[in-house]
């Protein structure tokens, strides 16, 4: 039996224990971290992976580039504002509606948000006194302790420019898509993560800059797993 096989059937195992005993609340992980660190395609395959199981998944689209309106994105301030008010309406919703879904899967939420506050403070646009203030309503207790596991996705500079050029036609860089803003971001999250990180539930940080041996499909069955291990905690 290959290991897949038998992610399946643990899988299995819980869906059925949830449809016999429901939970007062769906499991919700976070999937943060940086551009072009693998994120958003090990969401796919794990989102892909639980609802073929019928599992009762709620995975909004990314908000901070499919769904902010176009002309905030000159704005960073109004921009993640915007993203984390819009991560903070999932998480209420389904912690309100807890019966349609048994597990919520963010791409980008709270502790997102936190570390591109903490971006706009080391790049003077935001005082110290404002990242306090929205790092505490970020963190705070009634939203911040249901959401059960996050894992950070990072890759250095290098690698990330290298996967955004990999199939593109001119290697033009864009706003974010720099290697000296990427730095930025990265310096930021490795801030918030030294600071927050312990705030929440579970935390699992994954660097993907040296990824020769692991594939995306191996990665999502790891982090499969560890979702599976929130419900068996419950």
């Amino acid at each position: 039996m290959t290991d897949f096989e038998q992610l399946r059937q643990r899988a299995e195992m819980v869906l059925n224990s949830l449809n016999e005993e429901p939970k007062n609340r769906p499991i919700i992980v976070e999937f943060s971290g940086t551009p072009k660190s693998g994120k958003s395609s090990c969401i796919e395959i794990v989102s892909h992976f639980f609802r073929r199981l019928e599992f009762k998944v709620l995975s909004p689209s990314e908000g901070a580039s499919r769904r902010t309106p176009y002309h905030l994105r000159q704005d960073l301030v109004a921009f993640n504002t915007w993203s984390a008010s819009y991560a903070l309406t999932h998480i209420l919703e389904s912690l309100y509606d807890p019966y349609n879904y048994q597990l919520v899967i963010l791409d980008r939420g709270l502790f997102d948000a936190l570390a591109w506050f903490q971006l706009l403070l080391s790049r003077n646009q935001i005082t110290n006194e404002t990242c306090d203030q929205v790092h505490d309503f970020l963190r705070i207790e009634k939203w911040r302790s249901i959401i059960d596991q996050v894992f950070l996705f990072t890759a250095d500079p290098d690698t990330s420019m290298e996967r955004e050029n990999q199939n593109a036609l001119i290697a033009e860089p864009g706003m974010v898509m720099r290697p000296e803003f990427l730095e930025e971001l990265n310096v930021a999250y490795n801030a918030v993560r030294d600071k927050y990180s312990n705030d929440f539930q579970h935390f699992e940080p994954i660097d993907t800059s040296n990824a020769q041996n692991t594939t995306p499909q191996s990665t999502a069955a790891q982090i499969a797993g560890i979702i599976l291990d929130r419900f068996d905690l419950g």
